[in-house]
Parts: structure tokens; sequence; C-alpha cells
């Protein structure tokens, strides 16, 4: 019986001719640049910091600090016309206010019998009695039973005949 071996736990084969070769890296060539490379950065970090306080300074000196007596005076009002000073309850109010209008039936005109409804007693009513049927405009020529209307393939530059 043939003994049968795994390629992976085999003793490698010792070839002399193969090497790794020793001279060609400059191990003091690559510590040194990295060295060079940090302290190149410290030196960097601390003249951006110098360079920092310097901005810092030139500012505090072209904007000097405020009395202490205009500070006490207080807040002023901007001259008119002023933007709204709370915008989120305006619109709250203003949405409160449309949907009063929507939701609530009320008597426009009285002399002529014209009311307002809620909206959805007005889309029941007009649901109960069917579809709506669009009429040709009377200001268009007549196109015989036909509408014209931009066509999408032409970005609205010609017009398509669609039947009513």
């Amino acid at each position: 019986m043939a003994e049968h071996t795994n390629p992976e736990h085999a003793e490698p084969e010792l070839n002399p001719t193969v090497a790794h070769e020793r001279t060609e890296e400059d191990v003091r060539a690559v510590t040194g640049f990295g060295i060079g490379l940090a302290l190149g950065i410290v030196v960097v970090v601390f003249a951006m910091w110098g360079l920092f306080q310097w901005f810092y300074a030139r500012a505090d000196r072209a904007n000097p600090p405020v009395a202490p007596v205009v500070l006490q005076s207080g807040p002023q009002l901007p001259p008119e016309p002023r933007l709204q000073a709370q915008p989120r309850i305006d619109l709250k109010a203003l949405r409160e206010g449309e949907d009063h209008v929507l939701n609530s039936a009320a008597w426009l005109d009285p002399n002529r019998g014209i009311a307002r409804i809620p909206i959805a007693d007005a889309i029941d009513i007009v649901a109960s009695k069917g579809t709506l049927k669009a009429q040709p405009s009377s200001d268009l020529p007549d196109a015989q039973g036909y509408r014209e209307i931009p066509s999408v393939a032409s970005s609205g530059r010609t017009l398509e005949k669609i039947s009513q």
C-alpha cells in the first residue's frame, strides 16, 4: 500500500539557490525617513498653532470689546418692516382658519342664495351625481370633437389632437 503524504505538512526542501537579499534594503534610511517625517509633522502642527494664535490676536486688535454701557442698554427692535416674530404660531393660526373655512357652512351672499358648505359634503354631493363632464372651451376654435394638447414626445413644441 502506497503511503500518501499531505503537501502542507511536508518538510520544505532546501534550495540553496533561492535566498533573501539582505543587501538591498537600508534599514537606517527607512528608519531615518520615518523619524524625519514624524518630526516634520510635529513642527507643522506647532507652526499652525502659532499661526492661529496670531490670527486670534490680530482679530482682537481689529475688533475692540464692546463698552459695558452698550451691553446694559438692552436689545433694540429693528426698524420697520419687521419679519414675523413667531412664524410657527402664525402658520398654525393660518391653518386653523383654513380648516374652519373648509369644514364649516356659512352664507356668503344670502340675497343671491350663495352658501359655503363643508368640503366633505361637497365631495359627497358631486360623487352622488356622477362624474363631471369636461366641456370644451368656448374661446377655442371648433376642433371637430378634438382638443389639441402639447405632445409629450415634442416637449410641447407641437400639438396633438386628442378625442374629447
